[in-house]
């Protein structure tokens, strides 16, 4: 990062230099505005359209687009059409950003910190930062949940070669990513060959019962805080977890 002259150039190279540091605006506000805008220009020309061909005296010029002589029915079609693009573009765009998950205050006080420190710009181009609420930050990896954040808040801090500024401390990744799988591999092992094992071992059907309840229990709650899995698909694969058991249960008496 500090290869970069400061102003722009550096700012530029610390953002880009690990995804928590990524934070921009999401200019909710001026979307909606300019969306708001729009829609009316169209909803008008809708109505101007409806009026052109409600008005018509030849009803021959609405079964025909090469012998309408109405132009201006044609010049408002072809404006339409242009909004219409606009409109449709903006939207969609505006939707996408709408999905993306708020920036992390913590992530947004990292790059704080660090435009305080260095003051790569000037005051007046500096304050994008202050509208925190607006702020968005990348989607997070579909496989990124519980177990990667709290392994990140435990792991070992160490610098990298992003940046020669000892304040500027980041995790690897990669390294995060590999032992989340290991222990999530090891913990889905574990939490069906244990309650199986003591199922086995214990003849008591009420003792059954409660071991599997409180085995679903926990391996619902374990989808809940480790993984993003959506409401279904948690209440899903609870179910199929629980037939297994209970399904093991059945042919071992």
């Amino acid at each position: 990062v500090e290869d970069r002259r400061n102003g722009y150039p550096r700012l530029a190279a610390f953002i880009n230099s690990d995804l928590d540091f990524v934070v921009f605006r999401r200019f909710g506000h001026l979307h909606v505005r300019y969306l708001l805008y729009l829609q009316d220009e169209i909803a008008e020309m809708e109505q101007q359209l409806h009026t052109l061909d409600r008005i018509e005296p030849c009803s021959f010029y609405l079964n025909t687009r090469r012998r309408d002589r109405n132009q201006e029915r044609g010049r408002i079609l072809k404006t339409l059409g242009e909004k219409l693009f606009d409109y449709d573009k903006l939207l969609e765009m505006y939707y996408k950003h709408v999905e993306r998950g708020p920036s992390h205050p913590k992530n947004v006080q990292s790059v704080a910190n660090w435009m305080q420190g260095n003051k790569p710009l000037i005051p007046e181009e500096s304050t994008f930062l202050n509208s925190w609420d607006d702020l968005v930050s990348p989607s997070e990896r579909a496989d990124h949940g519980g177990l990667n954040v709290l392994l990140k808040q435990l792991s070992h801090r160490t610098h990298t070669s992003v940046s020669r500024d000892p304040h500027v401390i980041t995790v690897d990744m990669s390294l995060i990513m590999s032992i989340a799988r290991a222990l999530t591999t090891l913990l889905a092992v574990m939490i069906l060959t244990i309650p199986i094992s003591v199922l086995y071992n214990v003849k008591s059907m009420t003792s059954r019962l409660c071991i599997i309840g409180v085995s679903t229990g926990t391996f619902s709650s374990c989808l809940c805080v480790l993984t993003h899995s959506r409401h279904a698909e948690i209440f899903s694969a609870t179910a199929a977890y629980c037939a297994v058991l209970v399904v093991f249960v059945s042919n071992i008496e």
